[in-house]
């Protein structure tokens, strides 16, 4: 089964708690097309052709312009891993270069780069809209996606503009990893905001089949579910307005550019100050021409009233999504110690932030990985909805992940991670018996580590009982009932042949015995500094080795089939 790969957190630093920002805004703009019966665009009309109704209540036009009037718009390009593997559009200043080549001089252009951090917003001089100057925008570093916090920034971001006309352009495949605030918190802050949004969305990965389906969720390998990109696209488009263009590829970029620039051209634009009895509500919007024969298409009907979006926070002054108001939800398990941050979780808060699934999930004392599948009946799986899984091996009674893994915190170079680990490894039974298995396998548990978009390493551990004694290296020269580990690397690799994705393991460090270790309960730790990687058994270190492939990641634990497995404790030190 083809999989997604991670991503962690947000590494940014905490932001220094400044007085947040609070969004409000009085007047009311919506964007109005009116086509004649052919589809063509109706120039020439004036504020005495329309008539805005809110709620069904006539309102008095404050402002008009029939298109031709400055606009302040703000290109946001996603320049995340997951945009980056398929080379799509490069970065926000070649985007916004493009744009600029259809923009017209008065227009106000800005843009920024991100990933699951915020570049810079970068003011495009009016010298370069009519040339072929090159435009300077910083990258954003990182490499997953906070899309809503970006087009939230871009916002805020706006919001010191001087032209009522404001449009926000996002170039981006929907994914959303690490966006402090909801896609719902989102919508309502598009909804009660002046600027017009358009998405141009590349999808991005073929096995997320994002743009061909409607569940709303989808699962990484992380075991943390996402929103859709599809219903992304298509709820920003129905409740908030947004216009949404899927170009067919690449070099239909820039026809999609100049579609929003057309349309920005076409429209026309009224405004009012909304009545303050509409406060805390959505209000219906009308918008209608006293001409026959026309068609008028507005570009949002329901709108929240400004002081609904206070539920949305900015560090004032930088418009970013607040870390105060707005945090992860490992955050609280963080704390300072002698080498920097120190994350610590013994999963009695069940709201702190690891997946919840079938296959992984709280339970009373610790976190729970399993492998195991139930069954309605003998040879009749019932897989868990949602859980992720690296490939499946099917028995007679059931069906065994091969894997299941879970992460979650931030990301982290030069740590030290330990957990306790209470593990029931079941023996594959011989070929002949009631359990077939389709391939060879390894019952085993352990930590994750160094999770990031390229892969992750496993220290893996196992009973002793179900290796063959030339399978393994024992210092004592014994091998019953005793604990044996492993490290190895996932690397996730797409395959041009089916047009997939997974990953491949790669041997690190071969299955060792540890002396006077149970086969069932220990404590496992990783100190990894720079390229070495040592692993600790019970406080005694058991083995080392260098490897570089991933230099950062988050942390976590898996199992592999058929394995059951309680992880407690878990602390990650900074080094």
């Amino acid at each position: 089964m083809d999989v997604v790969p991670y991503i962690c957190q947000d590494t940014t630093p905490p932001q220094s708690q400044a007085p947040v920002l609070r969004s409000e805004v009085d007047l009311q703009t919506v964007e109005v097309q009116v086509k004649d019966k052919r589809g063509n665009d109706v120039p020439g009309l004036s504020a005495k052709d329309f008539t805005v109704r809110e709620d069904g209540k006539a309102q008095k036009i404050a402002f008009f312009d029939r298109g031709n009037g400055p606009v302040s718009v703000v290109v946001l390009v996603d320049s995340s891993s997951s945009m980056a593997t398929t080379g799509r559009v490069g970065s926000a200043q070649a985007v916004a270069a493009q744009f600029m080549r259809v923009a017209r001089p008065g227009d106000e252009v800005w843009a920024m780069d991100f990933t699951e951090w915020m570049g810079r917003f970068e003011r495009v001089p009016q010298k370069q809209l009519s040339t072929s100057e090159a435009v300077k925008v910083p990258g954003a570093g990182g490499t997953g996606s906070a899309l809503y916090d970006a087009i939230a920034s871009a916002i805020c971001h706006l919001r010191t503009s001087v032209n009522p006309r404001q449009a926000i352009i996002v170039i981006t495949d929907g994914i959303d990893e690490h966006s402090r605030i909801s896609l719902d918190q989102l919508i309502d802050l598009v909804r009660s905001q002046r600027a017009q949004l358009f998405l141009i969305g590349f999808p991005s990965r073929p096995e997320f089949r994002a743009f061909n389906h409607s569940q709303p969720k989808v699962t990484l390998v992380t075991g943390h579910d996402i929103d859709n990109p599809d219903v992304v696209f298509d709820r920003l488009s129905k409740e908030a307005g947004a216009q949404a263009f899927i170009p067919k590829s690449e070099s239909r970029l820039q026809d999609a550019l100049k579609a929003v620039s057309s349309m920005l051209e076409s429209e026309y634009t009224v405004a009012y100050y909304p009545p303050q009895s509409s406060a805390g509500k959505l209000r219906k919007i009308e918008v209608k021409v006293n001409r026959g024969g026309v068609r008028v298409l507005a570009g949002r009907f329901l709108v929240a009233n400004p002081l609904s979006a206070d539920s949305v926070h900015f560090v004032r002054g930088e418009c970013l999504v607040s870390p105060k108001f707005h945090p992860y939800s490992y955050e609280s398990h963080l704390t300072k110690g002698p080498g920097g941050t120190v994350y610590r979780d013994d999963f009695s808060d069940a709201g702190s932030g690891w997946p919840e699934h079938p296959d992984s999930h709280y339970v009373p004392g610790g976190y729970e990985l399993s492998t195991a599948e139930q069954t309605s009946g003998e040879g009749t799986p019932l897989l868990a909805s949602g859980a992720v899984s690296l490939g499946e091996t099917t028995s007679v009674l059931g069906t065994y992940r091969d894997k299941v893994v879970a992460s979650w915190g931030p990301s982290w170079w030069n740590f030290r991670v330990s957990a306790t680990m209470k593990a029931a490894f079941k023996r594959p039974l011989p070929p002949n018996g009631r359990e077939e298995f389709s391939h060879p396998v390894q019952p085993a548990a352990g930590l994750v580590f160094r999770m990031n978009e390229k892969g992750y390493y496993a220290l893996l551990v196992s009973s002793t009982s179900l290796f063959k004694k030339n399978q393994l290296v024992s210092p004592s020269g014994e091998y019953k009932k005793k604990l044996a580990f492993e490290v190895v690397a996932m690397t996730f690799q797409a395959n041009p042949a089916t047009g997939g994705e997974s990953f491949v393991q790669s041997l690190v460090v071969p299955w060792i015995v540890v002396d006077r270790a149970s086969a069932t309960e220990a404590q496992l730790a990783v100190q990894d500094v720079g390229d070495q990687i040592t692993i600790f058994v019970n406080g005694q270190q058991v083995g080392s080795v260098r490897d570089g492939r991933f230099t950062e990641g988050c942390v976590g634990f898996t199992v592999l089939a058929p394995t059951q497995a309680t992880f407690s404790n878990l602390v990650v030190e900074q080094k």
